[in-house]
């Protein structure tokens, strides 16, 4: 009469809650590795919005630089030694520029830094251009050249000054 009342599901109930409990945790792993990954993606994506802006404003800038090269191009095409006069006139005021006077020829660096800022944080593109000076047969890629494309942003500085009360009124 003993045997009928003794269970025999014992052990393979225990089996069976500890094989649940793993799946459980196996699962919790899995979803807190699967979110980390998702916010790495999502910085990711946001890194690379920021990279391709940046890059784009970059391209905008030196095709208005090549447009205007093209247009004193085909101003000084008879005069080659005007093309600067007449490219400085083109550029106007909002375009840092500087020329350089050497032995044999001219030259002009332009430079332009494009500044992005999202979320207090700053990313930069700085361009460098060199303009030679041009013969009667140039084409704008042969005096336009980049010396410099640089993306970079500003280093971390963590703020640990705390304003503090001294007690004076």
């Amino acid at each position: 009469m003993i045997n009928k009342l003794k269970s025999e599901n014992g052990s393979s109930t225990i089996l069976i809650a500890l094989l649940l409990v793993t799946l459980v945790v196996f699962a919790l792993l899995s979803l807190t590795t699967s979110a980390s990954e998702l916010r790495l993606a999502q910085k990711n994506a946001y890194n690379n919005k920021t990279y391709y802006m940046l890059d784009s404003e970059g391209k905008r800038f030196l095709y208005e630089v090549k447009s205007k090269i093209k247009d004193a191009l085909i101003i000084s095409r008879d005069r080659p030694e005007l093309f600067f006069n007449n490219l400085d006139i083109l550029l106007g005021e909002k375009i840092i520029r500087s020329v350089n006077y050497g032995n044999d020829a001219t030259s002009m660096t332009i430079q332009r830094t494009i500044i992005f800022e999202e979320n207090s944080r700053r990313k930069y593109l700085e361009i460098k251009l060199l303009i030679s000076q041009p013969t009667a047969e140039s084409r704008i890629n042969d005096i336009c050249s980049v010396t410099e494309w640089r993306l970079w942003q500003e280093d971390f500085e963590f703020n640990n000054t705390i304003d503090l009360w001294e007690g004076i009124p």
